[in-house]
């Protein structure tokens, strides 16, 4: 197998104090100030999510706000957090220069309501605070290898630090520790976020570098995702195959059986089919599927649902208006998959799906597709808690849910006149009326949550407050208090290193 599978116990070392033995409880650490140990971690980022995003997506299923409802109401830990890069440059700086923080977070320039008028291209923001978080936002690269690696980057940085040095992720780390590691997107594999945990590299932009990188760099036992070569955006074969996210050398070794990562004794596995990968949720897959490292590869070169175009203009103004692609997965599906494929391994895992085109829908103010897209990673994460509790528990499972930066400022319709007014909720099943303040990503402290184990260690990273988040935005049961980015790796590391 590609990761070790271990039958007996594993002994782990915990502070300064060896835990041993199958059944072992955590309580006595706890009385002695010890962190307990953490068997998995889940790390779960829906891409480009502004405040409002989230709530529009529960007034469109519950008439609630997503607080309010499963499974955010049973998360209990709520905090706030940062997302600026080091520098919006999107280049690596020679290594003799200083390494130099360039741009951070101002909250009294965030809530700034005075009247500007400012027109930039279609928009218009009437406030200096819209106009602020509308500057030096990072991409989903720098963020994404913030969370991967603890260090802050350029924009378009895939896990290398500002000079173009490689940087330890948290799957190494992971990998390292006995674990296994997956990595599971709505788009496309290689796509910024996913490839910040299964590669380095300087740029972003070299999708089929990076998918070499990954199924080949060692770094992850489990890959799914978009970017299929044989088929288009609505899940149509194509008549020429796009090798834009894996070059037709790797394609044809995948197929072939031959792919093989750093350091496997098996081949890469490949599935595509929807059947295929609701096998693997459903628990039913053949042994062939669970034994080595696995591919999933929907059938699709762009996203699970998001870019469809089978529809009119007047059926895309509504959520679910447009027929969904019958051969695609749900990144519900997937993720259950990937967890009974990942649960093979009894040291743990580490496993981070992403649903990232809230952050595509976002980009074109299309609110329709950012319920839908939200509405597929709520599902995924109840798929997640139902899975901790029925098959793990919360003693030895940590589960986070953020997002990498906001997208487009989601707010209400009174928000032109009514500084940071959110989005009402229209009721169950009718489209609410949002209006945006921008077509690209903004540097708004973003919501964070925590559920299980090591999740109150978050407290120690707090590094300031903004009194106004709690006030202005809905995550409620946060107070204002925020992390930084970074410090997402910081208490991944901490309590997978034990």
């Amino acid at each position: 197998m590609f990761f070790q599978t271990h039958k007996s116990c594993t002994a782990l070392l915990v502070g300064a104090a060896l835990i041993t033995g199958c059944n072992s409880s955590g309580d006595s650490d706890a009385k002695e100030g010890k962190v307990p140990p953490v068997k998995n971690v889940i790390l779960m980022i829906t891409d480009g999510a502004s405040d409002g995003a989230w709530d529009i997506s529960t007034y469109w299923t519950h008439g609630e706000k997503l607080n309010d409802v499963a499974p955010y109401v049973d998360i209990d830990t709520r905090l706030a957090m940062t997302t600026f890069p080091l520098n919006t440059s999107s280049n690596p700086t020679d290594c003799a220069e200083e390494e130099t923080a360039e741009v951070g977070y101002e909250a009294d320039k965030v809530w700034d309501d005075t009247i500007v008028d400012e027109v930039a291209g279609k928009y218009t923001r009437p406030f200096a605070g819209y106009s602020y978080i509308n500057k030096n936002a990072t991409d989903s690269a720098a963020a994404g290898t913030a969370l991967a690696t603890g260090r802050k980057t350029y924009n378009s940085a895939i896990s290398v630090d500002y000079c173009g040095q490689p940087l330890e992720t948290i799957a190494q780390v992971a990998r390292r520790s006995g674990r296994s590691s997956g990595i599971v997107t709505s788009v496309q594999f290689n796509h910024a976020t996913p490839a910040v945990f299964g590669a380095q590299h300087t740029s972003r932009n070299d999708y089929a570098i990076l998918g070499n990188k990954m199924l080949t760099g060692g770094m992850a036992d489990l890959i799914m995702g978009a970017g299929h070569p044989e088929f288009d955006k609505n899940g149509i074969p194509h008549t020429t195959h796009n090798y834009k996210y894996l070059s037709e050398s790797d394609w044809r070794m995948v197929k072939e059986g031959a792919m093989f990562a750093e350091g496997a004794t098996l081949p890469w596995t490949l599935i595509e089919s929807k059947e295929a990968f609701e096998r693997l949720a459903n628990n039913t897959a053949d042994a062939n599927t669970m034994e080595g490292p696995l591919f999933g590869l929907v059938q699709n070169d762009s996203t699970l649902q998001q870019n469809r175009s089978n529809c009119t203009t007047e059926q895309k103004q509504t959520a679910y208006g447009c027929p969904f692609l019958t051969n695609q997965p749900s990144l519900k599906t997937m993720t259950q998959g990937a967890l009974n494929y990942l649960n093979q391994n009894e040291n743990g895992f580490f496993l981070m799906v992403e649903g990232g085109a809230v952050d595509w829908a976002a980009h074109a103010n299309d609110t329709a597709r950012i319920i839908e897209e939200q509405v597929d990673f709520n599902n995924s994460v109840q798929a997640v808690a139902d899975w901790v509790e029925k098959e793990s528990s919360w003693e030895e499972t940590l589960l986070i849910v953020t997002t990498d930066h906001g997208n487009s400022y989601v707010l209400g319709a009174s928000s032109d006149q009514n500084a940071y007014a959110p989005v009402e909720n229209p009721g169950k099943h009718l489209m609410p009326t949002v209006k945006y303040y921008s077509g690209d990503h903004t540097n708004e402290l973003v919501r964070i949550y925590l559920k299980g184990a090591g999740a109150e260690l978050i407290s120690k990273y707090v590094s300031g407050n903004d009194p106004q988040y709690a006030d202005k935005y809905n995550n409620t049961g946060a107070n204002g208090d925020y992390i930084d980015n970074t410090n997402v790796f910081d208490l991944m590391k901490e309590l997978i290193s034990q």
